[in-house]
């Protein structure tokens, strides 16, 4: 059967404050009127062929209508762009654009959204907007900006994400000054050493004074890239998001080793508590594989994790062409509520909640007879609850800090690989505190919120904690299944500052994902 794609690009639409905005699109060249899907990006829309998720031509070949529009100041839109654009801005340019596109003659007046990180993020924008055209979004590795909440203390920047997110964003604005007639050469050179080695980034201190980014546009660039490196900001959110507000479905997903899980996860359930209407609330989705802040591949880290976890097998594109099926076509289909994969058994199962139903809640306690340090310490994990035990004690050097190994994160660049690493070298470490339980009668599933609870004091007013669950093999291989950080100022409040009382203990509470 023959099918013809017709593709135009550089459409530009109007908002209302007179700004051209630019937009490609792609839809069935038979001249029907299709329900469309919107991908707004700050991005090139190269990488968007490619998504492992949502294929713009398997969607078009489906029976729809797929625009890729750019935000303002990015590839044709006029304006300054603005990473944390504020929500007066973002969330008119949001409507704007829906109902721009619901108006068009190729659209059938249904129109959804959907991408991941920065264009899950203006998903959320645009759907406190109530545009009246938005019928579904599907949000990807991103909750809803502020959905980490105040209590969270995730406060230290993801360093990775920061300069990746530079260099991503960087070519538009050296684009932009050769057209001004400045020249880029010598930025772009440095640029591209930073990419081979960016160790000098990591090893400046401080952050904002790198030297490779004290370039005007760069330098600002790095500072916000900086302020949305921190896991709990959410690009630029300084307000808790308003769930009541949403007046639509959601498929929201996400990855076991995204920075940005727990945020999917909880916007997911205030979705199902506090979504605007009975419907949306009874209407929302949850979607969770095995990889990072990535697409979805077979191979993450150093575990494989079999056939049904890259793109062909997972089966993730189809279930996300089966929601827009289902919301914008308005077909019969029974929608599983929550679809996740279990890491181990290398399964996708589904269920009617997150955490699953059946779920049993595991207490386990930290035991030691005071040396805890590596692995050849001391340090236990048991179910039974600790009495009148030593404290363990380990000495930080900032100077020489325990490094990342695998977990959550972005893509491998940068000289990070995330996912399941083997931790034993990290673990050998005196300033690790190791606490393992004996070996398992049978296995333990994981599916939940994962919390430690830790009672620990400082000599300082101010510091890091860490925390990793770990799988250890027979042989003695240790890959972390998740891990979690908080700094001890913000452990009570992400915008307000409580520092230490240096000797004083101090109970942190370590959200690890899930």
């Amino acid at each position: 059967m023959s099918f013809t794609l017709r593709v135009d690009k550089n459409v530009l639409y109007e908002a209302r404050d007179g700004m051209k905005l630019a937009a490609e699109v792609y839809r069935p060249g038979d001249g029907g009127k299709y329900p469309a899907v919107i991908m707004r990006t700050p991005y090139r829309s190269d990488p968007i062929y490619g998504s492992g998720y949502f294929k713009v031509f398997q969607a078009v070949q489906s029976g729809y209508a797929v625009v890729v529009a750019y935000v303002r100041g990015r590839f044709g839109s006029q304006g300054e762009y603005n990473l944390s654009s504020p929500q007066n801005i973002e969330g008119a340019d949001c409507f704007d654009t829906v109902e721009w596109v619901a108006g068009q003659s190729w659209c059938d007046g249904n129109v959804g959204m959907v991408g991941e990180s920065a264009l899950g993020t203006v998903q959320w924008k645009t759907a406190r907007e109530n545009p009246p055209h938005l019928k579904a979004i599907a949000p990807g590795l991103a909750g809803a900006p502020g959905s980490a909440g105040p209590e969270t203390g995730d406060a230290p920047v993801n360093l990775n994400i920061a300069v990746s997110l530079l260099l991503t964003l960087a070519g538009d604005v050296l684009d932009k000054m050769d057209v001004r007639g400045e020249s880029t050469v010598e930025t772009r050179r440095v640029l591209d050493g930073v990419r081979k080695e960016p160790s000098l980034v990591y090893d400046y201190l401080p952050l904002k004074n790198v030297p490779q980014f004290n370039v005007p546009g760069i330098r600002e660039l790095w500072e916000t890239c900086l302020q949305t490196g921190a896991s709990g900001g959410g690009f630029g959110a300084a307000e808790q998001y308003p769930f009541h507000s949403v007046n639509v479905p959601s498929l929201i997903y996400t990855n076991w080793y995204d920075p940005f899980s727990r945020n999917s996860i909880r916007s997911f359930d205030a979705m199902v508590s506090g979504g605007g209407s009975s419907f949306v609330r009874s209407h929302q989705h949850l979607l969770a594989g095995p990889w990072c802040h990535c697409q979805p591949q077979r191979v993450l880290g150093s575990i494989d994790f079999g056939p049904m976890a890259d793109g062909a097998g997972s089966g993730v594109s189809e279930y996300m062409l089966a929601y827009f099926d289902k919301y914008l076509k308005g077909k019969n289909i029974d929608l599983p509520v929550v679809r996740y994969f279990t890491m181990g058994r290398n399964t996708w199962h589904t269920s009617s909640a997150w955490p699953p139903s059946g779920v049993q809640w595991q207490r386990f306690f930290l035991h030691s007879r005071g040396k805890a340090n590596s692995l050849a310490g001391n340090g236990l994990l048991t179910r039974d609850e600790p009495h009148d035990e030593p404290v363990d004690i380990f000495v930080y050097n900032p100077l020489l800090p325990v490094p990342t190994a695998g977990g959550r994160g972005s893509q491998a660049e940068n000289g990070f690989v995330y996912g399941p690493m083997n931790q034993v070298h990290i673990e050998r470490r005196e300033d690790v505190l190791c606490y393992t339980t004996p070996e398992l009668e049978s296995d333990i599933e994981v599916s939940g919120p994962l919390e430690l609870h830790l009672v620990a004091a400082s000599s300082c007013v101010d510091t890091d904690f860490t925390a990793k669950l770990v799988d250890v093999y027979r042989d003695g291989q240790a890959y972390n299944i998740a891990d979690g950080i908080v700094r001890a100022q913000y452990r009570n409040s992400f915008t307000a500052s409580d520092l230490l009382k240096p000797g004083e203990p101090t109970e942190f509470i370590i959200r690890l994902g899930h």
